[in-house]
């Protein structure tokens, strides 16, 4: 296997790894909502539950904090690419990146 090969598997395993974090988030948050909903549907106490909603928090968070390891995985694996010329370009549809003047959408709202 040749180096652009490496290159395009490592780079489209970082995409799945993103997209499946990500996916993860979104079924923690729908849990989130659920249990929220189904407590006030039941017409049960805010204590109710509490706890547990509290640790489906915290697993949120925790999943915040891998999708912030593997973003940083992805520019380091970039920069490794890009020091050993180790072609990597995705072809198909590209996602739009951050740019370094660009502000992040939830910076606006804070």
């Amino acid at each position: 296997m040749n180096r652009m090969q490496v290159g395009v598997r490592v780079a489209r395993q970082v995409q799945t790894a993103e997209h499946a974090v990500d996916q993860a988030m979104i079924e923690v948050c729908r849990l989130v909502q659920t249990a929220l909903e189904g407590r006030v549907e039941a017409r049960l106490a805010a204590e109710v539950g509490h706890e547990a909603l509290t640790q489906m928090v915290q697993g949120l968070n925790r999943l915040a904090e891998v999708r912030a390891a593997v973003i940083a995985s992805h520019d380091g694996l970039a920069q490794i690419a890009d020091d050993h010329r180790i072609g990597w370009r995705l072809d198909g549809t590209r996602e739009d990146k951050m740019r370094p003047t660009a502000v992040a959408p939830f910076a606006v709202a804070a």
